[in-house]
């Protein structure tokens, strides 16, 4: 098993107990926020399973219908999580009101510090592997947990809160206040993963300066470019390298093909660039 998918199977077990211990303290102890957190945390549960479905899809060969492969998947499972959790924020909000308000035990407080430092370890290790990797995947997932540990520490903090209902009776009202604001992160969440990904589908260019420096690094050992332009598409955790040339006008068309072999095999072996596909157009002038 590949390190992408060890990692998105840790989480999705990881989520999955988080999520039933919230759900379940939340009933017993009467406190909406807490539910609410539950169902974000289940929500990153879903989105792993879904998550890993789409790795084995992106992992597939190119075919002839798609030349470049699948990792466009990606951006499309992440609408689709998106999506999810637009829906999951409204039945937050709305589920918010309407219930009566409990003062929970102290002791729960111990519950949400477990449950934030198993929250936290995944993170930490999704985020190692998913920058490493460029997973994006993981690095969506990483966007979602991290509001979910936010939503915990405003548990936390609610919880507290409730202790002092009989010296300042508004505070009851921090449990709704709190489920509210829950909601609204996991509706900010979801905002930010559609639009990303959207912009993502349609075909987004990297504009990252220092790995298309690296990029022209190993282009530019070659002898007889005098200039060059790189564009770099984005296919889910790998790339899409157009490239156009400006060779030595003296050279022969023989020439001028070695070259350009030779550097489409140089960019390939540089595993660390993450470039599957290489087009490259050779002319005089750019």
């Amino acid at each position: 098993m590949k390190e992408e998918s060890k990692v998105l199977t840790y989480s999705m077990i990881n989520n999955l107990i988080i999520s039933i211990i919230k759900l379940f303290g939340g009933m017993f102890f009467g406190l909406s926020s807490l539910f609410a957190d539950g169902m974000h945390t289940f929500s990153d549960f879903f989105t792993d399973v879904v998550c890993i479905g789409t790795e084995k899809i992106t992992k597939k060969k190119p075919t002839k219908s798609h030349p470049f492969g699948f990792g466009k998947v990606e951006y499309l499972t992440n609408l689709f999580v998106g999506i999810i959790l637009l829906a999951l924020a409204i039945f937050i909000i709305v589920n918010a009101f309407g219930k009566e308000t409990i003062t929970p035990p102290i002791s729960v407080l111990v519950l949400l510090i477990i449950v934030f430092l198993l929250k936290l370890v995944a993170i930490l290790i999704m985020h190692k592997v998913g920058t490493k990797t460029h997973s994006q995947l993981l690095i969506t997932s990483v966007k979602e947990s991290s509001a979910d540990l936010y939503s915990t520490i405003g548990v936390m903090i609610i919880t507290i809160l409730l202790q002092f209902t009989k010296q300042l009776p508004i505070l009851k009202y921090s449990d709704i206040v709190g489920s509210v604001l829950i909601g609204i992160i996991v509706f900010k969440t979801s905002y930010n993963i559609i639009v990303e990904n959207s912009l993502s589908v349609i075909g987004e260019v990297e504009e990252n300066e220092e790995l298309i420096n690296r990029v022209k690094e190993v282009i530019l050992k070659e002898e007889n470019i005098n200039n060059l332009k790189i564009t770099l598409i984005k296919y889910g955790s790998y790339y899409k390298l157009q490239l156009t040339l400006v060779l030595n006008p003296n050279l022969t068309l023989k020439e001028a093909t070695l070259i350009e072999k030779d550097v489409k095999k140089h960019i390939l072996q540089h595993r660390s660039l993450n470039i599957k596909y290489v087009t490259i157009f050779i002319t005089d002038k750019i």
